[in-house]
């Protein structure tokens, strides 16, 4: 797979007419299990990029026919849209329609490979990418969101102020999400007295997932994987962590799922301060399991998803 040549050769989405991919993002999504318009008859995919500031993003809609409602996933730092087809995969068999993008600089979006210079191009991508859907597709709205994704959800409702009836998330779904990784004076300290002569540092491949052939194959089979952390990046997620404690309490309910042997994120101190911007949050453990809750071994995995069917099938706002 030329990943610089589909990147380069994605249209603009569409999502009023059919959309029949190319040979080269057909087989991107055979290469990542998500060709869901071949393995489900109702499902419709459409592909292409929309516009944020400078950068094209990568972006699905997985059409689910007769669907009521519509599920968007953010995916975490280092990740892409092909790593999270078991997360679409059980919205879709529930009935959702799935919205689903590549931030900048990962995946086949545009941008520097994983260096942003705010966490605020996140947040934007997200609102531009409601923006573009809004009036388009079924409500309510549910978000699920990873890692660092959970991190973008989170500022977006709170720079907002959004609460629970006048937010655009009928449901808010974070999986192990990030306000501060494990070793974190560590790694700030190492940042301020190398960063102005080290670009980038090279990616530590976590055990996060009890899914062994998953990790080797981010580790050695993913075209789209991301081998070094640009300092950029480092210097984004502090100003962020800054930003986030000014940030105003929200009044939404959101739903918390963490696993206890998480060795990526600082999760007991994520919790406690996510606790604070969000008192109405509710907190799902899940014992054993890793960091990559989005790609946990079924085991686990099954526990994630029981834990949404639950959250997700309590009382729906109409929109």
């Amino acid at each position: 797979m030329n990943v610089d040549e589909l990147r380069k050769h994605i249209k603009p989405l569409d999502i009023s007419g059919s959309y029949e991919p190319s040979d080269s993002e057909r087989g991107y999504f055979d290469f990542y299990d998500i060709n869901f318009s071949k393995k489900l008859d109702r499902v419709k995919h459409h592909f292409g990029y929309f516009k944020s500031n400078d950068y094209r993003i990568a972006c699905h809609y997985f059409e689910n026919a007769g669907a009521e409602r519509t599920c968007f996933v953010v995916h975490g730092f280092l990740d892409h849209v092909g790593l999270f087809h078991k997360v679409i995969d059980y919205l879709l068999h529930r009935g959702c329609s799935v919205i689903t993008f590549d931030l900048p600089g990962h995946g086949l979006s545009s941008g520097k490979r994983a260096s942003i210079d705010s966490f605020g191009d996140y947040v934007l991508v997200l609102r531009q990418c409601l923006e573009f859907f809004y009036k388009k597709i079924p409500s309510p709205w549910h978000v699920v969101a990873q890692s660092m994704g959970g991190a973008v959800v989170m500022d977006y409702l709170l720079s907002q102020q959004y609460d629970e009836d006048t937010g655009p998330f009928d449901k808010v779904l974070l999986l192990a999400p990030l306000v501060r990784p494990t070793a974190w004076r560590f790694i700030k300290t190492t940042h301020r007295l190398s960063r102005a002569w080290l670009p980038s540092v090279k990616r530590k491949f976590m055990v996060n997932s009890h899914d062994r052939e998953f990790l080797r194959f981010v580790r050695t089979q993913d075209p789209l994987t991301i081998t070094r952390v640009p300092s950029k990046w480092i210097s984004a997620l502090i100003n962020w962590e800054r930003r986030f404690y000014e940030l105003s309490w929200g009044e939404n309910v959101l739903l918390i799922i963490q696993g206890d042997d998480d060795s990526t994120v600082d999760w007991r101190y994520n919790q406690k301060k996510i606790a604070e911007k969000f008192p109405k949050a509710r907190f799902m453990p899940v014992k054993g399991a890793r960091h990559h809750l989005a790609h946990e071994s079924d085991e686990y995995f099954e526990r994630v998803t029981q834990a949404a069917d639950i959250y997700f099938e309590r009382r729906i706002n109409p929109r």
